[in-house]
């Protein structure tokens, strides 16, 4: 009897082991897919911008879509927030692409969030840059905010917006708080706060940051 239960044992242990490789490599692909759509959509997001910058001015006559190869994107702006403008690309709108240097990362944003869009790329949890309360939500893809808690005070964070404006923003603190506490998130009193979950989900990693002045 204690042999077989021994062989039982060594059984469920194996199985376990086996589960644990499977989700990992799972949760690799999942990560690698989420990459590269984050990288097709940041492509398709910037040569947006590059047009528009050549563009005739609103008040003029704007073609209704412009097409990138195997896309359609729409280039007429789009106000999903009276003060940011928006582009729609394979039905999603975006609102522009966040650049970490520290992070060595470029992705594309979201105009707004799900869980569906998370798998995607970053999103918009609230707020705006024209109003300094924007806040910019990912999962915890190593492809997109895996690395957030790596950021450190003083790091340059800069949000491009579908107006070719490039907002630059420095790292005034990080640290992590509870899901519940979105208030914390949302009311921070900082220019822009870029968050995910921690593995597991527990808590929130949240990175802080201010506009960078002229004078600095």
């Amino acid at each position: 009897m204690p042999k077989k239960a021994g062989i039982i044992m060594v059984i469920l242990g194996v199985v376990l082991i086996l589960s644990a490789l499977l989700l990992f490599y799972y949760n690799r692909l999942e990560d690698d897919a989420a990459g590269q759509e984050a990288e097709n959509l940041l492509s398709q997001v910037q040569a947006v911008i590059r047009d528009s910058s050549v563009s005739p001015l609103p008040s003029e006559t704007i073609p209704d879509a412009t097409e990138i190869p195997g896309e359609t994107v729409e280039t007429e702006p789009v106000e999903i927030d009276p003060t940011m403008t928006i582009v729609t690309i394979n039905g999603y709108e975006y609102i522009g692409y966040l650049s970490i240097p520290s992070l060595y990362k470029e992705l594309p944003v979201m105009a707004d969030w799900d869980y569906a869009r998370l798998n995607t790329a970053p999103c918009r949890h609230f707020g705006s840059t024209k109003t300094d309360d924007l806040v910019i939500a990912a999962h915890n893809y190593q492809s997109h905010f895996g690395r957030l808690r790596e950021m450190k005070v003083g790091d340059e964070v800069i949000f491009t917006d579908m107006d070719g404006a490039a907002i630059r923003y420095q790292v005034s603190e990080t640290g992590t708080v509870a899901p519940s506490d979105v208030d914390a998130v949302v009311n921070s009193g900082h220019d822009l706060v870029l968050y995910t979950c921690t593995p597991g989900g527990q808590t929130r990693v949240c990175v802080f940051c201010d506009r960078v002045t002229e004078a600095q």
